[in-house]
């Protein structure tokens, strides 16, 4: 009795302790920024002799443009890592360019300006750091820039992605032979539909990945320039997610 107490006790514990770590490590790194942006804004008041409503803004901002950074260079790093094609790489270079930035205002700022101070080199590092300052649209410029390049070529390539399935699905039905006689105006009706079975051979494993991602608006864009309903399109994005484990294959029944 006391055993099984204890050991429900214990997995009390440490599902206890996982949640709050849990918990603690989604909001610490947003907490991060805290030290160094107040560290900006009191040399922007005390220094810069900067009013409130500027001082303020003008820490977070700094802070931001640092955040941004490192979360668009890791990013498109993982996708290069991904993607082998030069002319479809994410731009790295710009974004370390636009970190080196951040890092060299956070230190004039937050360390020369203290470390210079009463020196003849203070009114230098003031100098730098209002320089610095009034350069900091272009770092900021460019990252933004980026991410909406980068943006537009995902949507690019998930266009090329879903056109060489379309490709796949016309070759198939091009190798259906069609019926005789007079049928009604609907496609479908025209000519066989080839099965499932017909189509997975010419599909390789990417082109059913592909297949099982579709969207519904892809599906009725695909099913028109294919030639074939919503419907058919949809039973064959099924076959394909019930093959790859997306769903339960008895759910095509």
């Amino acid at each position: 009795m006391n055993s099984e107490f204890f050991e429900k006790l214990n997995d009390w514990i440490r599902n206890t302790e996982s949640s709050i770590v849990n918990f603690l490590s989604a909001f610490a790194p947003w907490l991060a920024p805290i030290i160094p942006a107040y560290m900006t804004f009191s040399h922007a008041v005390g220094v810069l002799g900067f009013p409130l409503y500027i001082a303020i803004p003008a820490a977070l901002v700094v802070e931001i443009l640092g955040f941004s950074a490192v979360s668009t260079f890791l990013a498109f790093w993982f996708y290069n890592r991904r993607k082998v094609a030069g002319a479809k790489r994410a731009p790295l270079e710009i974004v370390v360019l636009a970190f080196a930035f951040y890092l060299a205002l956070i230190i004039v700022s937050n360390v020369l300006l203290d470390a210079s101070a009463g020196t003849y080199w203070e009114a230098w590092a003031i100098v730098g750091v209002r320089a610095l300052y009034t350069l900091q649209t272009i770092p900021a410029a460019l990252i933004v820039a980026v991410r909406t390049q980068h943006r537009e070529l995902l949507l690019e390539l998930s266009r090329e992605k879903a056109e060489k399935v379309a490709g796949k699905l016309q070759e198939g039905s091009r190798k259906v032979p069609e019926r005789d006689g007079n049928f009604p105006e609907d496609l479908e009706s025209s000519k066989k539909v080839p099965s499932w079975r017909t189509m997975r051979p010419q599909l390789s494993k990417k082109d059913l990945e592909n297949l099982a991602n579709l969207s519904p608006d892809a599906m009725r864009n695909y099913a028109s320039e294919t030639n074939y309903t919503y419907k058919t399109i949809s039973n064959w994005r099924l076959r394909a997610r019930a093959e790859l484990g997306l769903i339960d294959s008895e759910s095509n029944n």
